[in-house]
Order: C-alpha cells, then structure tokens, then sequence
C-alpha cells in the first residue's frame, strides 16, 4: 500500500511565437533554425517538455554586453560593477597608463577598441568601436523567442552579466610578407585580481545565479613545451592565488563555471578551462567545452581551430561554435589621445561622440560553443531544480552523444550535447551523489503516477545514488550503478535495477526488479511496491507491498526483525497484499498491521499475507487492527509454508444488548454457525445498529399477540355480563318467563406502549355476536353467545398480525332483591398469522407463521342495585379469568425464520366498580323508552401480564423472547345510551374504554335486542 504525492508544478502556455507543447518540431521555426546549433543540441525537446529557462539565472564574465539590443529587452537582466578596491574613474575618460589607472567596469558596458594601423612608410590611421565579444555570447545563451533574428537557449532565463577586459589600444603592423598582425600596446586593466574576483562570485550568488560563462585572461608561463599538462600545471603553480580564486568562488557559492577550451587549433586545453586539474574538489564545478562544426554528412566533427578536451576530458563536452549566429553590436566611436602611444609616459583617451549599432553577426570559436553548454544547463536547472549545479552538469555530460573514440576521449570529452535525452535524466552516476528532492520536476508531466520526477533513462557508472528528501524520484530505465541509499521520500523503481541497496529511511518502491545480495530496510526504512526483489532482505522497518494491493516478490530469504511492522492492504473482494519468498521466511517478532479498503468482510474469509517455499518460522509478536465491526477482528494463522490474516468475532452480540430480549436474541445469534445466514450481516454491524437488528429477529411479536388477545377479551365478557344481569332492560323482574335473542356489532381498538423491552403495539378489531338467552320463572337467567371477529395488528418492528377468531360462551345471572349475581364462560378459536419485516444494513428478509390460538375464560361478578327516582346505582365487584393458548409454528422465510414453541398465558383480572344509569320519560309516559347508562371501575391484574414465547432460528438454540405487557392497574369507563324502539325490542349504543399506563383500550358497539 503506497500514498500519492504532489506532481509537477503547472507550466505557462506557450507564447505567440511559441511551437506546441508535446511536438518537437513545431519549435524549429525560423528563428530556431538562424542558429543552427540548436537543433545540434536537440533544444526543441526541451521546448516541447515547457522549459525555457525561466527563473534560471545565468552568469557571464566577458566583454561587456549590449543589453539595449532588443533581444535583451524586458527580461530584467542584470548588470555587475566590478572594480579594483578604492578605484574611482572618470567615465568620460580612459586611463592606459599613468596616474588614475585602475581596472573599473559595467557588465552592460562593451569593451572598447582603439586601432592604429601602420602601413609602411605612410603615417599611423586610427579607427575605434566596441569588443563584440560578450554580446555574442550572451545572445546565444538568453536571447528572446519573439520571432525577429535569433533566441538563445535559455531563452527565458535572467542574465547576470560582468565584463573582465578594459578597454584595449591595438597596433597594426604589416609585415614584408604583407600579412597584418595585431597587438596591444596598452590595456585599461582587467579584472583578474583576487579581490575583484570574490566580489565577482559574491554577486553572482546574490543573484541567485547557478551557472557562469567565463571568458578570462590569466598569465601563462612561457614555456617550451606550452601544449603539455606540465606546462599547464607550471603556470597554475606560478599564479595560483590568481586561479585560486576562481575555483574558490565556484565552491563556496555552488557555481558551475562554462569555459571554452581555446583556439589553438588540436592543442590541449589551456589553463582556464582546465584549472580544476589542480584543484580536485573544484572539478564537480567545472565545464570545458569543445567546438564542433557539420561535417557535411549529417554529422558532427571538431573545427580544426578548437583546442581538444585533453586532460579535462573528464569534464568536457562537444557544442556547435563554428558560423554561429547571434547578437552583435558595432559602430564607432570617437577619442582624443592624450599622451604618447608608445613608451612608459602618462595615456589616456578622452571620449567623444558614440555610435554603436546593434545587429547580428556570424562568429566561430570555442567562445561561441560555450554558451550552447551554459544555455543548455539553463534548461535543465529549470528541469532539474532539486539538482545541485554539480550534479545538473553530470546530467549534461552523461547524456551526451558520443563522438570520436568510443567512450570518454580526449578530442571531444563526454561528446556533443544532447538535450533530448538530459530532460529524461542522467545516464550515470558519477560520483557518489545525494539528490534532495524537495520541490517537483520542471516542465511538463510526461509519466503516469504521482511521481515528483521520472528519470527515464538506463543509468551506469561507479558512484552510489543517495535519495533525500520528501519528494518521489523514480527511476524508470534499467540501471546498474554504483549502489543505492534511500534516506527520505519516495525512490520508485521500474526497470531492471543491478546494484548493491539499502533504505535507511523513506520509502523504495519496487515495481520493477533489483537484484541485490542483500536488502537491508533499516528501522526508519520502508519497502514497498509489486516488483521482486533478487536477494535476502532483512525487514528492520516496514514493508508494505503493492500499489494499495498487490505482491512483492523475493527470490531468496527474508527475515522480519523484532520491532519491524507488515502493513498489508485487505480489500472484501479477496484480495489481499503478500510478500512471496522463493527460500526461508524468518519472522522474529515485529507486527503485522491490517489496513482495509471499505466493504464486507466475511467471518471466516482468509487472506494469504506471506508465502514462503522454503518455509516459515516464528510468528509476529503483535496484530495492529481497527477492528472492522466490534463484532469482526483479524487473527492470524501459521502453517508450514503460509501466514494467513482470518477474519474472526469480536465481541460477542451479547455484550452489547441492553434489553431482555436483546439479551436472549443475542445469545442466541452468538452460538449459531457461521454459515447460518444471521452471523454474517450481524458481524457487520456497529452496536446500535446490531441492537436495533436484533430486535427486529427477536420474533416478540408472536408473544405480543397473545396480550391483544387477553386484551380483547373483555369486550366478550362485558356483551355476556350485560345480558346476564337483566337482559338488556327488556325482561324486568317480576314477570314471568322470557325469552330474547340479540345481536351485537363491535368495533375496538388499542394501543400496548410497551416496556422498553418490547415495542409498542397497535391493533384495530370487529367482532360480530349473536346470542339467546331465557329467563326462568325462578329468576334465572341463562343464555348462549356466539360470534366471529378479527384483529389486525401493528408493532414497532414492523410486524403485522391478523387473527380471525370463532367465539362461543354462556351465561347466566339472577336478582336476590337488589343484589344480582351473574357468571359465564367463553370459549374462542382463533388463527393467527404473523407477517416480519426483518431489515437492516447488508440484509433482508421476510418470515410468515400462521398457527393456531384459544382463549378460555370464565367470569363471576356480584352488584347491588339503588334506586333513587329515576336514577339508578350499581356497586359491582367482578372477577374473571382468562387463558391464552398459542400452538407451536415454524415461520417462511430466509435465515431469520423463527421456530416457536407452544405457549400459555393466564392473567386474572379483578374490578371494583359503580355503574348509573337514568330513565327519560314524558309527562304522560308511564315508562322510560330511552336511557343514559354509564360506569366507572379500577381493574387490577395479576398473573403472567408479559407473555414469553421460545423461539429459535433454525439451527439454532432456542430462546425466550418476551411480548408487549398488559396495564397491571388500569381504569374503565363506560357510557351508553338505549332506546326502547317498541315494547319487545331495544337498540343500544355503548362505548367502553380501558386506560392503563402500558396501553389502552377502545370499543363501541350496537346492540339489538328483541323479545319473545
């Protein structure tokens, strides 16, 4: 398992005269191609990965540089004053020799150079304009893309200009083969002191510059053998403090110093590019350069004028210096001499007028190759900018084409420069080398991945790559280098990888391969990654293989050490991450650490985190895990050649329930097998989810229905209680005997709260009774009822009940005076159905029981009649018993289908109460034809008031499960009214209701009574 990290930063789009990002050639327009040495260095490439050089300075010290010339404009070039300490000169003067003369410049200053030509036997001509030198160069070098004459390579880098020749007085002479020679008489100075020189570098650094093109003058010693490294190394020797102070600023600052080899035509490299041979530390900070030219068949060759790379081959590359095309500047200008030209007397040169003119010009030489090398690190500064400047021009010269003899040689170094290759990244490490990746690649992002950069070259050579910082390098080619130190961040192979390696710390990604004796992961180390690895690896940090998941293979033995972690990536698919070893796995400790994608993780999945052909010993001495439910852990396995990750329970169900039937339904889900059905998606759940689910699977609803059937069962009771006391009003006492039939219509409806336990009930009932009943002369009154009803239910766990009941009963009641006694029993069959709902995160059901019920109960009650008027009161006192029976069933359904057993309720019931009642006759009526009645009772009951039912799920244990309870207390109320329709019938309207704190109870029926 691997995190991303930042790409690469945004480039510009490109400009008007731009080509297209991505497409080489649409660069080579026709400003690209006035210099035909960029196409040699292959700059185009460059231009299509979005590099220009832009936030690169570049330093120069020459001649002075025309910074006017419109190719220098508006790119906040820099100019340098140099000058001799305490030197203070008249600009408008130039001192040669005598008082006043010190060496004194302006970087955006050209030299200037006064000629007088002495032909013979004719008197001296004078003529004057400007060095054009350093205006060359340094159009070559930074030059603007903007469509008009040429651009340089570093096209969009910032120039940092010094000029190091003073002004210069030349004499011509010819000679008697008629041949003109040059040579100064009088110089105004140059800035090759020590002093001059630190100050050069202090502000090159200030300008950030990375890199400096050196055009310079030292002395050389006069020797014999002046084309020999003896004679170079004799005038280091002689003027060492001089080019000391060179290779010093180079150091201190980190400044790559540019220098031309010379013009000496095959010669060896003079002493200014080839300094560094004496200063071994300086060497990483210094580039000579070659100039080469067409060779006419496509190809490149020396120009014969070039010097060769020689002793500084090491360091030396190849560019295009011969007919180069670039900024220039000329003109003239106009001076008075004063003082003689020749001897040791006071000279100087009063300006006058300038006319200096800037254009284009062709110019060939060593000179004219350097800035190709310098613009070229320009470009890869920008691509490389968590490259030091060594390092940049180890880039340079490691990807050069090769010229000439095989390898690094003495006529052409390295080779030619060839830029489309350096973007990918060096091709050997040459030295021993720490790259600090702290910032993204340059230009534009041509790799897959969250890589900061793609080095995609095959890198060689004898020096070990050492990675640092937080950035991601990768490495794409096949490399076989020196060895390998990751120390911070990410270094990511993908190639074919030869070298010894280790990971001190950060991370190696191995999705390539690497071939190493040992692989050693050091305690702040991590390895990762899908590739395999040739050799033993010892894991004292962490490994996580893969890409989120995959498999890291080692052909040969590995060892996880004591204190090391395994991070290995589950996905609910199966898959898993796994370190594969062709020998031995050692495991002396250490923790394997599980890290999951989202989804379900079976109880009893498997996952396969190490193999080993040759074997595993020892176990981890810890499992880091979040778990993934309480209810799901990971636990770990060992077999002969195999470690593998199980999913496992957690925490039982039952640890988490609070409520009874949570409880039992817990314990009951914790024993079944793992094949079940419930155990999977339960596992899966968080506490209250699982709590809430375990309600719904309880099956409380079977229990609940036998309380609305006790619950219903008063409306029977009371409609045989009524006929059994005094028939209705239609059979008064005293007469004879009589006889009557009814029927009755009822409609009811309640509420069980519940207890918490379980969940609230509601239920919706209609019963439909017919009865007779006959009185005796004796008083007695007996009767029969019958009737059908049914009741449809609702509870909070989204069960849904329907009974439809058959019921039968008989009753009877006489008057002693005013006390009445009346007593029943009834009988009533009913069936039952149960629809649940089961449903909850990763599971669903629907389970049906249709089953048998009875419900049996007797009845006694004795009141006392008063009489006041027209008003009547009745004491009572009633006692009843009732018993439900409900027959074993097996529900439809999946996994939570219940099994229930048979089970019994018996609740006694005993009230207190007092019914009214008044008769409403007219003046003139002898009897009442219409009559209020109402009544107000305490019911108390006693008995199983919470029914239980065993039920279990198949396979597995049985359980009791608890209903909705009855009100233990509760309060009736009755109200009614009858109306006598003739003198033998009666029609009667009531409502009952029962009010408790658990639950509470509703009825209203119609009563029709005739007698006979």
């Amino acid at each position: 398992m691997f995190a991303s990290a930042p790409s690469s930063a945004q480039v510009a789009a490109p400009g008007e005269h731009d080509g297209r990002y991505g497409d080489a050639d649409s660069w080579r327009s026709k400003e690209f191609e006035k210099d035909w040495g960029l196409g040699a260095i292959n700059a185009h490439h460059a231009y299509a990965r979005g590099l220009s050089g832009a936030g690169i300075a570049l330093g120069q010290y020459d001649s002075g540089v025309a910074l006017d010339h419109s190719e220098f404009a508006g790119r906040g070039h820099v100019s340098l004053a140099l000058a001799e300490p305490g030197c203070v000169s008249d600009p408008g003067v130039i001192v040669f020799r005598g008082p006043g003369r010190c060496f004194s410049t302006r970087g955006d200053a050209p030299t200037r150079e006064f000629s007088f030509v002495y032909p013979a036997r004719t008197a001296p001509y004078q003529y004057a304009g400007y060095g054009n030198h350093g205006t060359h160069v340094a159009g070559t070098m930074v030059a603007q893309r903007d469509g008009v004459g040429m651009h340089g390579v570093a096209m969009g880098s910032r120039l940092v200009t010094a000029r190091f020749f003073g002004d210069t007085i030349y004499r011509w002479d010819q000679g008697a083969d008629g041949t003109w020679k040059r040579a100064a008489i009088a110089s105004s100075g140059v800035g090759g002191e020590a002093e001059v020189v630190t100050d050069f570098y202090r502000q090159l650094s200030e300008h950030g510059v990375r890199a400096a093109n050196l055009e310079i003058w030292l002395p050389i010693a006069n020797s014999p053998q002046a084309n020999t490294l003896a004679a170079v190394e004799q005038t280091y020797r002689d003027y060492q403090s001089s080019y000391d102070a060179y290779m010093d600023g180079a150091i201190r600052h980190g400044i790559v110093n540019v220098v031309a080899l010379g013009n000496d035509s095959g010669r060896i490299a003079n002493i200014y590019p080839g300094m560094a041979a004496f200063r071994p530390e300086a060497q990483p900070y210094w580039l000579s350069v070659a100039n080469v030219q067409r060779s006419g068949d496509g190809g490149y060759v020396i120009s014969p004028s070039s010097s060769i790379c020689a002793y500084t081959k090491d360091w030396c590359v190849a560019a295009p210096g011969t007919l180069i095309n670039s900024t220039s500047i000329g003109g003239s200008l106009q001076g008075q001499i004063e003082g003689e030209l020749t001897g040791e007397e006071a000279l100087q040169i009063r300006l006058g007028q300038a006319k200096p003119v800037l254009n284009y010009a062709d110019l060939s030489g060593t000179s004219m190759a350097a800035p190709h090398a310098i613009g070229a690190m320009g470009l890869l500064f920008e691509r490389f900018p968590y490259l030091s400047g060594p390092q940049v021009r180890d880039v340079l010269l490691t990807t050069a084409t090769d010229l000439g003899a095989a390898g690094v040689d003495e006529i052409y170094g390295w080779g030619l420069i060839d830029l489309k290759k350096a973007i990918d990244g060096p091709a050997q490490i040459l030295k021993d080398s720490d790259v600090v990746m702290d910032r993204a690649a340059g230009g534009l992002k041509v790799w897959d991945g969250d890589a900061w950069d793609d080095w995609r070259n095959d890198i060689g050579g004898p020096g070990v790559l050492s990675k640092s910082g937080a950035g991601w390098l990768r490495l794409s080619g096949d490399n076989a280098f020196g060895g390998l130190k990751v120390k911070q961040g990410v270094l990511e192979l993908t190639g074919d990888n030869r070298y010894p390696a280790q990971v001190e710390g950060g991370t190696l990604l191995v999705n390539g391969s690497l071939t190493s004796a040992s692989l050693p992961v050091r305690a702040q180390g991590e390895l990762a990654g899908s590739g395999r690895i040739v050799g033993d690896v010892l894991m004292q940090g962490r490994v996580s293989p893969g890409n989120s998941i995959g498999t890291l293979s080692v052909q040969g033995d590995y060892v996880q050490a004591a204190g090391s972690s395994y991070l290995v990536e589950l996905a609910s698919d199966g898959r898993a991450d796994r370190i594969e070893v062709s020998g031995k796995a050692t495991i002396e400790g250490g923790a394997l650490q599980v890290a999951y994608a989202p989804g379900q993780y079976l109880l009893g999945q498997r996952f396969n985190v190490i193999d080993a052909a040759g074997g595993v010993a020892g176990q981890f001495a810890a499992l880091e895990q979040a778990w993934l439910s309480p209810f799901l852990k990971f636990g770990l396995s060992y077999a002969a050649n195999q470690v593998d990750l199980s999913v496992d329970r957690g925490a039982s169900f039952a640890s988490v329930a609070r409520t009874r039937n949570q409880l039992a339904a817990a314990g009951a889900a914790d024993r079944l097998a793992v094949g079940q059905g419930l155990p999977q998606p339960l596992t899966q759940l968080f506490p209250e989810q699982a709590l809430a689910a375990l309600d719904s699977l309880s099956g409380e609803g079977h229990a609940s229905l036998r309380s609305i059937l006790l619950d219903d069962s008063r409306h029977l009771r009371e409609a045989a209680l009524v006929r059994a006391r005094h028939g209705g009003g239609l059979a008064g006492e005293g007469e004879g005997a009589a006889q009557g039939a009814w029927i009755e219509l009822l409609k009811s409806g309640g509420t069980l709260d519940g207890d918490g336990n379980a969940a609230r009930n509601e239920y919706r009932g209609s019963t439909t009774l017919l009865g007779y009943d006959y009185r005796f002369d004796g008083g007695w009154r007996l009767g029969a009822l019958a009737g059908r009803g049914r009741i449809d239910s609702d509870n909070g766990r989204l069960d849904q009940g329907r009974i439809r009941g058959t019921q039968f009963g008989v009753y009877g009641g006489r008057h002693f005076g005013a006390f009445g006694l009346s007593v029943g029993i009834a009988v009533a069959r009913q069936s039952v159905e149960l629809d649940r709902r089961i449903g909850f995160d990763g599971f669903a059901d629907r389970t049906r029981a249709s089953y048998d019920a009875d419900t049996r109960q007797g009845f006694v009650e004795g009141a006392y009649r008063l009489q006041a008027g027209a008003w009547g009161f009745e004491p009572y006192a009633q006692f009843a018993q009732v018993r439900v029976n409900s027959d074993a069933f097996r529900e439809s359904g999946g996994a939570a289908a219940l099994d229930g057993r048979a089970a019994e309720s018996r609740v006694d019931l005993s009230t207190l109460g007092l019914r009214f009642d008044v008769g409403l006759k007219g003046a003139q009526q002898d009897q009442s034809w219409l009559s209020l009645r109402g009544g107000l009772a305490r019911r108390h009951a006693g008995g199983e008031l919470t029914p239980q039912t065993q039920v279990a799920w198949r396979g597995g244990d049985a359980f009791s499960v608890a209903g909705a309870p009855l009100g233990e207390d509760a309060t009736l109320v009755e109200a009614g009214v009858a109306a006598r329709l003739s003198a033998s019938s009666l029609l009667e309207l009531n409502y009952s209701g029962q009010f408790a704190d658990e639950a509470h109870d509703h009825g209203i029926n119609a009563r029709y009574s005739l007698r006979f």
